[in-house]
């Protein structure tokens, strides 16, 4: 990665970062952050993952996404460099895309960036720039094949993102892994402040779920550390959307879409529902990727009583439901033949989809396609 960003004339250089790590909430806190931020009139960059619907959405510029002529431009650059190296030492996708949000961010001269990892922390493709900031969101088992067991290996992990000085806001972490993250907060001299969630305290947040307003409290920590006054933070968090997330489509009865995928992410989008509507859903359209603990998120779903629909995804990495071990009630081939039965004989209920990221993508871009 320092290699590729060596060739590209260190795009990292000269940038503002607030370098954002954890399992479950990482988007909707750059998104919360990144709208504080617009609120107080900074031009900012936002870089996350995995985009839904366009690869765009990964290079958010000033709350739109990149100008597909800066895109282009700066992908030119960027393949010209790599197709120079060896096959076999060539940087991954997500390599190679991080260091094309660097390059433009650099280009259209963004005050600060919002700056998500992508998996794990300290050996990530993110963890190459010198940060403002540093935000831990909430942990979730995810990839404990790649960031090992348990909740200490996981803290370690995502505490790798810390810098020398440089102050850290954190979610409550199980004592495990609030244990690593101290010790590695005192070793490099961070600053380090727990945050808890906002108090319910007004009708309406702008994301729904009581896990939402641990996301939105990191995110005014951040703007209470950089200096804005309440009213700033208030008109930011207000702004705040973040597509996929207890996202309700159009039309009758009620269908919500969610991008939980871990354990944890189901049991606050089913606590979200129950929230909402006061009830559980009837049915729920669940799918995932391979790499997922879809025994255990299926067992958190199974819990509800719903009707349960499994899906397979037109991914590569999607799941095969006949492999799950708790069998869904109906399977269906793709996300759109289930969306269409839904739409054809729905449940008065309603309906509940979630299970991966890809999985919104898809349900969007089938609600696209039918312009419902």
């Amino acid at each position: 990665m320092r290699k590729l960003l060596r060739q590209l004339g260190q795009p990292e250089r000269g940038l503002n970062f607030i370098h954002i790590a954890g399992t479950n909430g990482k988007g909707s806190t750059a998104a919360a952050i990144d709208s504080i931020l617009r609120a107080a009139g900074f031009f900012s960059g936002l870089y996350t993952s995995p985009h839904l619907v366009d690869f765009r959405e990964r290079f958010q510029c000033g709350g739109t996404v990149v100008a597909e002529a800066v895109l282009q431009r700066n992908l030119r650059i960027l393949i010209r460099k790599i197709s120079k190296w060896p096959k076999r030492g060539r940087p991954t996708f997500f390599e190679a895309t991080t260091a094309l949000a660097l390059q433009i961010f650099r280009e259209v001269k963004v005050d600060l960036v919002v700056w998500e990892t992508g998996l794990g922390g300290r050996l990530d493709a993110t963890n190459v720039v010198g940060p403002e900031c540093c935000v831990l969101t909430s942990l979730g088992r995810d990839h404990e094949a790649v960031l090992g067991r348990g909740w200490k290996n996981i803290g370690r992990e995502k505490a790798g993102i810390l810098k020398r000085g440089v102050p850290v806001f954190s979610a409550p972490w199980p004592k495990a892994a609030r244990g690593v993250l101290a010790q590695a907060a005192r070793r490099l001299g961070c600053p380090w402040q727990v945050v808890r969630p906002l108090r319910k305290g007004r009708d309406r947040w702008p994301l729904a779920g009581a896990h939402q307003r641990q996301n939105l409290a990191l995110a005014v920590a951040v703007a209470r550390y950089l200096g804005f006054p309440d009213s700033i933070v208030a008109r930011g968090l207000d702004r705040t959307s973040w597509p996929g997330r207890f996202m309700s489509l159009k039309g009758r009865p009620r269908r919500v879409l969610d991008g939980a995928h871990n354990r944890e992410g189901v049991r606050a989008a089913l606590a979200t529902w129950r929230e909402q509507f006061g009830d559980e859903p009837a049915r729920i359209i669940f799918g995932c990727l391979r790499d997922k603990p879809a025994e255990e998120m299926l067992r958190e779903i199974r819990g509800t009583g719903a009707q349960v629909w499994g899906v397979q995804l037109q991914d590569a990495r999607g799941g095969d439901p006949l492999e799950w071990k708790i069998r869904p009630d109906r399977l269906w081939k793709s996300v759109a033949e289930a969306m269409e039965e839904d739409r054809e004989v729905p449940v008065e209920g309603g309906t509940f989809i979630l299970g991966s990221l890809v999985l919104v993508g898809e349900v969007m871009r089938w609600v696209e396609g039918r312009k419902v």
